[in-house]
């Protein structure tokens, strides 16, 4: 039996007590792979802060560099138009120097035709000295009309050099922003290829529908959190010094809103957004990059920024707690604090897409809570 008992303990006792190590080290190995996980999951966050923190300082800046081509192009045209009106103004010249010359060889051409005599050959000449002082008088008249048409023709020609120089000042300044833009151009071009990149690479790290749904959470969150702060500084500020009246109020606005611009909807208010359940809170209105988008109604400027999910955003605050929001832009006009009239261009839309959707996104709210804005919207044509 003692003999059994020690055979049965010198069979199993070795392999229980290896078993022991044994399981230890898969305990660990698990326990390395969850931190090694939340390592990873831990870098995947901060990747991602810092790909949206580069996304806003290249959308900011591409935002700064299309404001500036817009400035530039405002100057090439004001200076288009100086130059087109010196040059009508140096052909006007040019057409009352004709006519000075033709009148002063007018003038020479009567004279030698009727080859007056000299002052000298009339004083000797036996006529009285009535037709003597008449002559006199004559060819005093003569020489002056003759030397006001030349000072006039000498103001014309002086008056031609001045508009020369005036053109060619004009011209050259003309070209040195012409060559500002092409830099800008160039600057805009770099800036969009990296801000492209980093939206690719942001978009893979949220390629999957978990991800997806969680960063539109946390972005609707994140914008209902800005417009209950902007509210509250809303509320904050004195009312205007006069009334506004009745007819120009928001809350009587509706279904007489302008458009901010015109175009097919791509994405209904209420409309799903395959993803679990939520759905747009505003509409995606189809657009060319670099539309002009424009204030639906008067208000005021209460946000002008980049925020994660709808790109470069401009909020206006209307009054009576009602806000316009336009987002997904490549370029903002305006900036915080600026007031606004209805139909003011206010941004320029942009495709780098609102879940890779491109178009301007437009939303109308009242108290923090979306409205739909067909509701608010004209009709189109």
């Amino acid at each position: 039996m003692i003999r059994g008992l020690i055979l049965f303990l010198w069979l199993f006792l070795p392999l229980n007590l290896a078993a022991e190590p044994s399981s230890a080290k898969k305990l660990e190995a698990v326990r390395g792979e969850i931190s090694t996980l939340d390592k990873n999951l831990n870098l995947n966050k901060k990747t991602q802060a810092e790909l949206q923190q580069q996304l806003k300082k290249q959308s900011l800046k591409v935002s700064e560099i299309n404001r500036e081509l817009n400035k530039l192009k405002q100057s090439i045209a004001v200076k288009d138009d100086e130059l087109l009106n010196l040059q009508l103004e140096q052909g006007q010249t040019e057409q009352q120097q004709a006519q000075q010359l033709e009148a002063l060889n007018e003038q020479i051409r009567s004279a030698f035709m009727n080859a007056q005599p000299s002052y000298l050959k009339i004083l000797l000449s036996e006529q009285s000295p009535e037709r003597v002082s008449r002559s006199n008088t004559y060819y005093r008249y003569f020489h002056t009309a003759r030397q006001q048409q030349i000072e006039a023709l000498q103001t014309t020609l002086l008056n031609l050099t001045e508009q020369e120089k005036a053109i060619y000042a004009v011209k050259k300044n003309l070209g040195d922003l012409e060559q500002q833009q092409l830099a800008q151009q160039e600057a805009l071009k770099q800036q969009t290829a990296e801000r492209e990149s980093t939206l690719a690479a942001l978009n893979k790290k949220i390629s999957g529908q978990d991800a997806q749904l969680s960063a539109l959470r946390q972005e609707e969150k994140d914008l209902q959190s800005l417009l209950n702060a902007l509210a509250k500084k809303a509320a904050q500020r004195p009312p205007p010094a006069a009334a506004v009246k009745p007819n120009a109020r928001f809350s009587g606005l509706s279904g007489k809103l302008q458009w901010p611009l015109t175009g097919k909807i791509l994405a209904s208010y209420g409309s799903q957004r395959n993803l679990d359940k939520l759905s747009w809170k505003g509409i995606l209105i189809a657009s060319d990059k670099g539309t002009s988008v424009k204030a639906s109604a008067d208000g005021r400027v209460v946000f002008a920024d980049w925020m994660k999910g709808f790109g470069l955003l401009i909020i206006i605050d209307h009054g009576e707690q009602f806000m316009t929001l336009y987002g997904n832009n490549d370029s903002l006009l305006k900036n915080t604090g600026d007031t606004v009239k209805a139909g003011d261009v206010i941004a320029q839309s942009g495709d780098q897409g609102v879940r890779q959707i491109a178009g301007l996104y437009f939303e109308v709210r009242h108290k923090g809570s979306p409205t739909n804005p067909i509701q608010w919207l004209r009709k189109q044509g």
